[in-house]
């Protein structure tokens, strides 16, 4: 049961034409997009106000800056719809059912890292471990079910991820996509996804699609807070675990990228969080991060270029790798994580997932050893495609990343 309108060819326009500013004004009028959403949940009330404050934010920066055709512009309009539908369908469960807010999500098994330093295949090697619980494309694409759902049957957010998410679309259209990471439904994906409802967060909210005002306005405002994000974040967590009969001995399995910066406020909202951190060589990883990212952006503008990506993705990990190092020494983490090299994980990751699982007090089973080594061997790396890439693609040199990236070069790539 779809949610939000679909982009169909009707209302894709040219694809290599950006949208141009007025058209972008009018689909993302806030009390338009209010509207939609309201009609489509038939409720009224989306949750705490102050998030709605950002959501005028991001609409205003998103009007003024993103790089869209009319295709992409049908897409974010939807998207931002969905997101709605879906707030003010978690208001009114957790109104029906309190309970829901009791759920215990305090102890969750993370995975941290740059993006394409080994961490999917870290998450979803973990992730088939039955005595987890994680987060599929489907559940955040619609963390609220649908009317009339029951749970033990089968949820009709699964097809609908399926036919109304574009992404996964492109997955499986664009080989240059798929070779770098494949979006499925039923996929384990980062919880990025979730992230995003808060309209808030300063790398989901502002990355898909890019906004470079959006982004500032969320390095500077106090209100609502990146503690306040992970507060609500964790309450769709609650949601979704309760969804599934709750925790029952189960824990969640968590991967976010924007977590390098916030890790004081993730640890106030989930203190009892065991964590893992995948380190992979910048001057290797980044130039990989602006490949992929340049086929993510495709389906909001078939144009897109690495120039138009490559300066946002440089910014954004440098001030998150930077304020990482910053609260790790701070918070005196180092005994708190497991630090993990990507060649490791890439070759015997199974060791370190055994030492992971001790950390956090719960239990490998063989059962579930056997299953992660068994999807291993079923998912090569190159499965899908060689993702060929290089720092010289992009205009990017081994200097330039180290300038941006040099303390942690020095305590985590070279040192090894």
């Amino acid at each position: 049961m779809p949610t939000t309108p679909t982009p169909t060819a009707a209302t894709a326009g040219t694809p290599s034409v950006l949208a141009p500013y007025e058209d972008r004004q009018s689909a993302l009028a806030a009390d338009a997009v209010l509207a939609e959403a309201r009609r489509i949940a038939e409720l009224s009330y989306f949750g705490d106000e102050r998030f709605m404050d950002a959501l005028h934010v991001m609409l205003e920066c998103y009007a003024d800056d993103i790089q869209v055709d009319q295709r992409g512009l049908a897409i974010v309009r939807a998207t931002v719809v969905r997101q709605l539908v879906n707030r003010a369908r978690f208001e009114r469960d957790l109104a029906l059912h309190p309970e829901i807010r009791d759920e215990d999500v305090s102890d969750p098994i993370v995975i941290l890292g740059m993006p394409r330093s080994g961490t999917t295949k870290t998450h979803r090697m973990l992730g088939v471990d039955p005595n987890l619980l994680k987060t599929y494309m489907w559940q955040m694409l619609n963390p609220a079910p649908f009317p009339g759902w029951e749970r033990g049957a089968p949820d009709a957010r699964i097809a609908a991820a399926r036919a109304d998410e574009p992404l996964i679309q492109a997955s499986e259209d664009n080989p240059s996509l798929r070779a770098g990471h494949v979006y499925g439904a039923e996929e384990v994906q980062s919880d990025l996804w979730l992230a995003g409802l808060t309209f808030n967060d300063t790398f989901y909210s502002s990355y898909r699609p890019p906004s470079p005002s959006f982004h500032h306005y969320l390095l500077q405002r106090e209100r609502p807070s990146n503690r306040d994000n992970f507060e609500y974040v964790a309450g769709l967590y609650r949601y979704l675990q309760w969804q599934q009969g709750g925790r029952r001995n189960r824990r969640w399995l968590m991967k976010n990228e924007a977590l390098l910066g916030f890790l004081d406020d993730f640890i106030a909202v989930h203190p009892g969080a065991t964590f893992v951190h995948l380190h992979r060589d910048p001057r290797v990883s980044i130039a990989s991060f602006v490949k992929l990212t340049t086929e993510f952006a495709r389906p909001l503008f078939d144009d897109v270029t690495p120039a138009d990506v490559v300066f946002m993705i440089m910014e954004r990990m440098s001030i998150l790798m930077h304020r990482y190092l910053r609260i790790r020494d701070r918070l005196d983490l180092g005994d708190r994580i497991l630090d993990l090299p990507y060649d490791q994980v890439r070759t015997d990751p199974m060791p370190a997932f055994r030492e992971l699982y001790r950390r956090a007090g719960h239990e490998l089973t063989p059962q579930s050893e056997a299953l992660m080594l068994a999807y291993e061997q079923a998912n090569e790396q190159g499965k899908h495609g060689a993702h060929v890439y290089s720092l010289e693609m992009f205009g990017l040199s081994d200097r330039i990343i180290e300038q941006h990236f040099s303390q942690y070069i020095r305590r985590f790539i070279d040192r090894a």
